[in-house]
């Protein structure tokens, strides 16, 4: 049994694995020379320099190829990064959401996170679901602000009474904060981080994106959402028409 958000996790991420798969593949035949044309002066086969004005203006060689495919494939390896943390901060929002639709104690889920709403837009709000979705809205908006990925996760397993493993935090808490680096530092990885998480990477204090980080990463990442995933079932937090075999 699982829960319905977790499937659409689980989906999503189909998604983000094939392209990662097909930049490799790409990648593969850029530097394999599938796609170059000796004897022309463009660097890629079926280049139309009226089309691709920006790519036209690079040269017929290995090096050429070898440095557009990388700028490309570390473009859709920084998407995904950035796509997956997305998907789990998803995940979280709709399990708070079903959780309070379902009756799990308000108190719980609000904690220290109070807020004040306007009567106005809660007369406004059509139904009990809309309710539920403003409430846990505002709760995640307060655990973001805090800007710690620990935290985050932390407090949503308090919130709601689950009891995840310590070590599946622990061991996808380093990849879901390089997300932080690529936004605002565009890779460049604190000494502190580097000192903490030796096994991650990285190339003159940058994250190393590279075909082996991303997998660690999906891995340790869809791990601890199972985690979460399979606690959620347990506890019986969510409605049956929310869970599905």
């Amino acid at each position: 049994m699982r829960s319905k958000a977790y499937h659409a996790f689980e989906q999503k991420l189909i998604y983000f694995d094939d392209d990662v798969e097909l930049i490799d593949i790409l990648r593969a035949c850029v530097i394999g020379g599938d796609l170059t044309e000796n004897g022309s002066q463009h660097v890629l086969k079926r280049l139309k320099p009226t089309k691709h004005k920006h790519i036209a203006r690079r040269q017929n060689s290995d090096g050429s190829r070898k440095l557009i495919i990388n700028h490309l494939r570390s473009s859709v390896y920084s998407s995904y990064v950035k796509d997956i943390y997305e998907e789990v901060t998803e995940y979280f929002k709709t399990i708070l959401k079903k959780a309070s639709g379902n009756g799990f104690s308000a108190g719980r889920i609000v904690g220290e996170h109070s807020f004040k709403v306007d009567a106005k837009t809660i007369l406004d709000l059509e139904n009990w679901d809309s309710v539920c979705q403003m409430v846990t809205d505002s709760v995640f908006q307060s655990l973001e602000t805090e800007r710690s990925t620990l935290k985050l996760l932390e407090k949503v397993a308090s919130k709601l009474g689950l009891d995840v493993a310590k070590e599946h935090i622990e061991t996808a808490l380093p990849y879901l904060e390089t997300r932080h680096f690529l936004i605002h530092c565009d890779g460049k990885l604190t000494d502190e981080f580097k000192q903490n998480h030796p096994h991650i990477r990285c190339e003159n204090d940058y994250l190393a994106l590279d075909y082996t980080f991303i997998c660690k990463y999906r891995d340790s990442v869809k791990k601890l959402i199972h985690e979460y995933d399979r606690e959620v079932i347990r506890t019986n937090l969510l409605k049956p028409e929310d869970t599905m075999p």
